[in-house]
């Protein structure tokens, strides 16, 4: 028998991570199903890595060589992270190409522990090269990391590019409670 979609994503994350999951699904009206995938303390202890299933349903036409699903990993342990990506997906389903260092925003926070409600798209933070490239019987994934940013730190994020902003003093990607580089 055939497996499904979100069951053959749910066993290659399981596996290239060598961690069980959690699935969580998220429904909100005239958006796409979408499932979240928790890895409690994963890489490291007290870290949560979260995993949109569903995004990489969508057709976009600069996806050629495959498409991305989203993951937040992040030193905290409150689930709304994967929530947050999983709206992202859900609300930029049509429209986001989600590429290397595109920048997204919500209205609201992304989570309960911080304020932060925006973020941009880069390489996962722990896997390198081929890690992040899934091939599934169905289609190509590539894992794209997304990076949490506080809301006024947008137009500097835009304004120095990703590299700058990345190589900001105090910059803490992994870290939701982190100063907002705006504010020093």
């Amino acid at each position: 028998m055939e497996k499904n979609f979100e069951d053959a994503w749910r066993e290659a994350l399981e596996e290239r991570f060598g961690v069980k999951t959690q699935v969580v699904g998220i429904k909100t009206e005239s958006n796409p199903r979408m499932l979240v995938y928790y890895f409690k303390d994963f890489p490291v202890k007290d870290m949560l890595t979260a995993v949109t299933c569903g995004l990489s349903n969508a057709n976009r036409p600069e996806w050629i060589h495959g498409k991305p699903e989203l993951m937040f990993s992040l030193h905290t342990t409150d689930p709304l992270w994967g929530s947050a990506a999983a709206l992202l997906a859900q609300t930029f389903f049509d429209t986001g190409s989600f590429a290397y260092q595109a920048c997204f925003k919500l209205d609201t926070p992304m989570s309960s522990d911080s304020d932060m409600n925006a973020c941009f798209v880069y390489k996962p933070p722990f896997l390198d090269g081929d890690k992040i490239k899934f091939e599934l019987a169905d289609r190509t994934i590539f894992l794209a990391g997304l990076y949490p940013m506080y809301d006024e730190e947008v137009s500097l994020y835009e304004t120095i590019g990703m590299q700058a902003f990345w190589n900001t003093p105090g910059y803490a990607p992994l870290n939701p409670h982190r100063l907002s580089l705006a504010k020093r």
